[in-house]
């Protein structure tokens, strides 16, 4: 009887190892498909070796934020 419990554990055992490689596989390939997609995304925003973004379009300008009113009624006093 204790010879076929270990056989269990250690098929249990194998089970759950083989679970965990299959999880870590996955999480590997994941990591992978995302890499390539930032490798992908620098490239399309052409980044040059100096690390410094080059945008196809400029970043658009702010405009200076109006005052409220009570701001300007303030700067008149």
């Amino acid at each position: 009887m204790g010879h076929t419990d270990d056989n269990i554990r250690h098929v249990d055992r194998q089970h759950k190892n083989d679970e965990a490689q299959q999880f870590l596989d996955d999480r590997t390939q994941l990591l992978d498909t995302i890499r390539e997609m930032i490798n992908d995304e620098i490239d399309r925003r052409g980044v040059g070796t100096e690390g410094t973004a080059q945008y196809s379009k400029p970043p658009p300008h702010h405009k200076p934020r109006r005052l409220t009113f009570l701001q300007w009624l303030r700067s008149l006093l």
